[in-house]
């Protein structure tokens, strides 16, 4: 769900996602959403799982197994899965200081901004990139 954001920020903001800087290019590959999403995996995702866990929003009773022996994996149940997008909803309007430009705003505020960096470092030079760090 972090990727998909991240992919249509990136359009919006009229850069392909599919040529990136870091991972590899490979057919049909958004690799610039690949790089993009690393700097925001553990204030977003990481941060988002360990609260639902720790504050028991989402149990054990939220996963099945599934019948068939060849389908590997646990998945979530469809009330589980409404419960994590709501979730995770919630947590990209949350509200918070972006610690380079010292403004508060959404997650994907956040998000906004630093594909505007990128975008702005590939015509003016990478020094007007910095990536996204919770100090």
């Amino acid at each position: 769900m972090l990727f998909q954001n991240i992919y249509a920020i990136v359009r919006a903001r009229g850069l392909s996602p599919y040529v990136g800087s870091l991972h590899e290019l490979r057919q049909g590959h958004p690799a610039l959403c690949s790089d993009l999403i690393e700097e925001f995996r553990a204030p977003i995702v990481d941060a988002l799982v360990t609260l639902i866990v720790n504050k028991k929003i989402i149990t054990p009773a939220d996963f099945y197994l599934p019948i068939d022996p060849e389908e590997r994996g646990c998945f979530l149940t469809a009330q589980g899965r409404r419960t994590f997008i709501e979730q995770f909803e919630k947590r990209m309007s949350s509200r918070v200081k972006h610690p380079h430009f010292g403004i508060r705003t959404t997650w994907r505020g956040i998000l906004d901004l630093q594909v505007s960096r990128y975008t702005r470092a590939l015509w003016e030079g990478p020094e007007f990139y910095e990536s996204f760090q919770i100090r």
